[in-house]
């Protein structure tokens, strides 16, 4: 495939080594505040592996742009033929090691939607599913598949670097080869690409970009009803009721245990309506939803393009779509727009997360009051977060193996410990996920009542 050197020289050769320089500045700030020991959640262990796929998306083509694009590579390949390292790099550092790289992120976003939507959707769930340990055995399981999805195509060929000598002239230059295997020979070259191209566009593109929409919209769809039951519940009917006392009844045990009944129905709801307000650490678990929704959507805005470009090149080949080849240099154009997408969207993760988590702004302070400016200064810890000394940053409840989640919010307090009033609670972590969080946002109002009555 020819690749429109026009377009090329402006996209990979200036555009994208800026891009790739934002990313590494971005993605290296991200996984040195989510590998701090006091951000080890299990959501956070998820962003860590995304922060660091991303960035290694972006670091593994970039020697290829800069010699063969930025520093006129292109020019020596032309006159003299490409160097033999090169020769040998290049499929590696434009093909292999980037789409795996961008796999384990597509995969690894896919992994984070679900594992919000159990925490908002199936509280139940939670203590079993999403751990640190499992999460890590996640990342595994995804990376080795990444791998494995392209492991084929080191096998298949290899590129070797040999002198030609022109028939006639002195002439001598270095020639690139492509070398197929004894495997592609034996399967067929055509059939071999017609498989692992739609095998790519399969797993690697179609299948992650539904996933994320499912999962994305069940996920926008759990938080309005949340919000839509606080409204009802903090602005519904319930204060409107009067409760009167009528003396001059014949039936005056009755209506006076009716009225106790009613009164203590009274202050029930009152009670309940008392605890509706969303406390900090709800709130918390909604706008990190948000968060991570915008982060999702950020994905899907790039991805799903840069999906349907590599689909229509693929088809276009497989299908010999006549006039769509016609059009087949703007097609190569596309597809250096498509990868252009995919890098453009890693540097905006920082600014979401310093734009809609202010546990992540208070890490990022601290971190720069105490490492960058005042590196020597003891005092730079009760300047780098607010509120005075610096504390752990962990705030999360400890649950024994025996507790059980009760349908419908039942044995609210069997399965939530709550810390004691007069314990020095720590500040709020940055996506500090707990069970409470989880169960409260989209619990019933019995077992809000529940929980209240127990109080």
């Amino acid at each position: 495939m020819q690749v429109p050197l026009d377009l090329a020289l402006y996209l990979y050769g200036y555009f994208m080594p800026i891009i790739v320089a934002i990313t590494v500045a971005s993605n290296s700030f991200i996984v040195l505040v989510l590998s701090h020991r006091h951000l080890r959640t299990p959501t956070n262990l998820v962003m860590l592996a995304m922060a660091v796929t991303e960035l290694l998306t972006g670091l593994s083509c970039l020697p290829w742009l800069l010699y063969y694009y930025t520093f006129s590579g292109y020019e020596v390949d032309e006159n003299q033929g490409l160097p033999p390292f090169w020769c040998t790099m290049f499929p590696y550092m434009a093909s292999y090691l980037p789409s795996i790289f961008h796999t384990a992120a597509i995969w690894l976003t896919v992994y984070l939607a679900v594992q919000r939507y159990i925490y908002i959707c199936m509280p139940k769930l939670v203590r079993d599913y999403c751990t640190n340990r499992r999460s890590k055995h996640a990342i595994a399981f995804i990376c080795i598949i990444a791998i494995w999805i392209y492991a084929p195509e080191l096998f298949a060929t290899y590129n070797m670097s040999y002198l030609h000598q022109y028939n006639g002239t002195n002439e001598v230059r270095r020639v690139c080869l492509r070398v197929q295997s004894s495997l592609l020979r034996y399967v067929g070259s055509n059939n071999y690409y017609y498989l692992i191209y739609a095998f790519h566009t399969l797993v690697s593109h179609t299948v992650p970009c539904i996933l994320l929409v499912i999962f994305t919209w069940k996920l926008i769809v759990a938080i309005r009803e949340a919000d839509k039951r606080h409204a009802y519940l903090t602005n519904g009917t319930n204060s409107k009721r009067r409760y009167t006392v009528t003396t001059e009844s014949p039936t005056a045990e009755t209506n006076s245990s009716g009225l106790s009944l009613s009164l203590r129905h009274f202050k029930r709801m009152s009670k309940l309506r008392g605890s509706i307000s969303e406390s900090r650490r709800v709130q918390g678990l909604k706008q990190n939803t948000r968060m991570l929704i915008v982060v999702i959507l950020l994905f899907l805005v790039t991805e799903i393009p840069a999906a349907m470009i590599f689909s229509l090149h693929v088809s276009t080949v497989a299908f010999k779509i006549t006039f769509i080849q016609k059009q087949y240099t703007l097609l190569n154009k596309l597809l250096i727009v498509r990868n252009v997408l995919i890098v453009m969207s890693y540097p905006f993760r920082f600014a979401i997360y310093c734009g809609m988590s202010q546990q992540f702004r208070e890490v990022v302070r601290s971190m720069l009051t105490e490492r960058v400016f005042f590196p020597c200064d003891k005092k730079a810890q009760h300047f780098g977060r607010p509120g005075g000394a610096a504390k752990p940053t962990n705030e999360t409840i400890q649950l024994s193996d025996d507790r059980r989640i009760g349908s419908d919010g039942q044995n609210f307090e069997s399965w939530v410990q709550k810390p004691s009033p007069s314990e020095d609670r720590p500040r709020g972590s940055f996506l500090c996920e707990t069970l409470l969080e989880s169960a409260t946002l989209l619990q019933s109002p019995a077992a809000l009542a529940l929980q209240q009555a127990n109080e």
